[in-house]
């Protein structure tokens, strides 16, 4: 009999459109293939008939419970004002607590893993019991991650990320003490992890890549143009093109009077439509399929500032063996070699450098993706990522055999 498995996410895993998601889909058919799989997640959107059939075919049954509107940031600084975290105030729900319980009630479950600090609560006593292992997936760092809105923050909003920060990390401890594994996406967040919780059970998985679907397109590539992908209203990324519009884009379109600068994602922030008034920049919003605009860039440019973990965007284009340039935060997270793989440029000076060489030079635009392509496909496919997640499923088989022995 196959072990039964509840994995409860913090967002509908289909589709996997943006990097949580990738990866809690990923994760979801990695379990479906070896396990019996009851899915319970919140939603902050609609859920579509579509998204559901997908779902449908890769759990014994699952449960989505609508998460949206101001109630949920009320019971965040409520949680705030009580000594808590904002976070665990938003992902608190009466019904998916109910949910599981009911659940529990008719199945005892081998494992448990849950998507987040967040929605880990979900899978502790007394709402679920379990006879095997429970594992939370934290991606990231998340402490850390509020810790930097505050560095890069002023005034009272700086404040309040920095409050954040401590309560998460607060939150972050007692997980490692009442789990047992802790998931994070890179060797750097496990160390960073160790940094102020040493002895807790924390394993890097890295986050993977769909290299039959992002692969080397035949797409004419379009001269002198740049492009970068992603949810268009995540600070991170609202910050970065921001940056890069202000402080090199200038320069670049002062060199090459014909450059392009796309901006692909749903969900532009005000700040992200306005640059469709600067020359040269297009913000595109919401597209069907991201990769031909991989393949047709001359360059794919990553200049975040704020960035934890291992950024699938950085992934997706090197899979699709496009020339990459990339600031040095998302780098920390993957152990390619700068120069060879992808090219690294923080200084707006640096920044002009990196995609003039890529501008005025073709065998060395296509020399980076063919390495950073062939890079991907060696370490960064999704089966062998996720490795590590067979000890979720083998714990329960293994105290059987144990009891059985006895």
């Amino acid at each position: 009999m196959k072990p039964r498995v509840l994995y409860v996410t913090h967002r509908v895993p289909f589709p996997p459109d943006r990097g949580d998601r990738i990866r809690t889909w990923n994760l979801l058919k990695f379990l479906a293939a070896r396990a019996d799989i009851d899915l319970a997640c919140l939603a902050d959107e609609p859920v579509t008939d579509t998204v559901r059939r997908q779902i449908t075919c890769v759990t014994r049954r699952f449960a989505v419970v609508p998460h949206t509107g101001p109630r949920r940031y009320l019971s965040g600084m409520v949680s705030l004002l009580r000594g808590g975290s904002i976070t665990e105030g938003m992902f608190r729900s009466r019904a998916l607590t109910r949910i599981l319980r009911t659940w529990n009630q008719d199945t005892l479950y081998d494992a448990a893993l849950a998507s987040s600090s967040g929605t880990a609560p979900f899978i502790l006593p007394p709402n679920v019991s379990v006879q095997g292992q429970r594992w939370v997936d934290l991606i990231d760092v998340d402490s850390q991650k509020w810790m930097d809105y505050a560095a890069a923050s002023r005034g009272p909003l700086s404040a309040v990320y920095r409050c954040e920060g401590r309560r998460l990390r607060t939150l972050e401890t007692r997980l490692a003490e009442r789990t047992d594994r802790l998931l994070v996406v890179t060797e750097a967040e496990r160390s960073l992890f160790h940094s102020f919780c040493p002895q807790a059970p924390v394993q890097a998985v890295a986050n993977g890549v769909d290299v039959e679907f992002f692969s080397p397109g035949c797409d004419r590539v379009q001269p002198r143009s740049c492009v970068f992908v992603g949810v268009m209203n995540y600070r991170p990324n609202v910050d970065a093109v921001c940056w890069f519009a202000e402080h090199v884009w200038p320069s670049v379109r002062q060199r090459w009077p014909d450059a392009r600068f796309h901006i692909v994602g749903r969900s532009p922030a005000p700040d992200v439509s306005a640059l469709n008034r600067r020359d040269g920049i297009t913000v595109t919003g919401a597209v069907p399929d991201v990769r031909p605009w991989l393949h047709r860039a001359a360059c794919v440019v990553v200049p975040l500032r704020i960035a934890r973990g291992v950024q699938n965007k950085v992934l997706e284009a090197m899979a699709c063996a496009r020339p990459v340039v990339c600031s040095s935060a998302p780098l920390q997270g993957l152990a390619v070699e700068p120069g060879l793989h992808v090219l690294k440029a923080d200084a707006p000076g640096d920044w002009q450098r990196a995609v003039g060489e890529i501008f005025e030079d073709e065998n060395r635009a296509q020399e980076l993706g063919l390495a950073a392509s062939a890079w991907v496909q060696m370490h960064h496919r999704w089966d062998r990522c996720l490795e590590p997640v067979y000890e979720l499923l083998e714990q329960p088989r293994a105290a059987v055999i144990s009891e059985t022995s006895s």
